[in-house]
């Protein structure tokens, strides 16, 4: 897929300032874990490396049932420095609402499917 269609640049508000947050300890088996994950998504070319980013926020890490690892982004100092959208997406009620009387609802992740 091209860079174009999949590449989202964020405007941040003209007086914000980039955050580096401090980096939080983790235990060195999870910390291995995450490192795997985030090899794979570097092999499959969903994400790539910077050099010198203004921003660096911590990854929350989440240990699923079957022994995997989930990992998100703390993305709330940088969320605070972007102004509000004129066209939110829909909350997760609404959306959960829009689905009374189907029979399916199908949520995707990008490996788990």
């Amino acid at each position: 897929i091209a860079p174009h269609i999949t590449v989202h640049n964020l405007v941040t508000k003209p007086d914000a300032k980039p955050i580096k947050q401090k980096s939080r300890p983790m235990k060195p088996k999870v910390a291995l874990m995450v490192k795997e994950e985030v090899m794979k998504l570097l092999q499959v070319g969903f994400i790539k490396p910077i050099d010198y980013s203004q921003w660096v926020s911590n990854i929350i890490h989440v240990l699923k049932k079957n022994g995997k690892i989930h990992i998100c982004i703390d993305f709330r100092d940088i969320n605070k420095a972007c102004p509000k959208d004129d066209f939110p997406l829909p909350s997760i009620d609404v959306i959960v609402d829009a689905t009374n009387g189907f029979e399916l609802l199908s949520l995707m992740d990008g490996f788990s499917g």
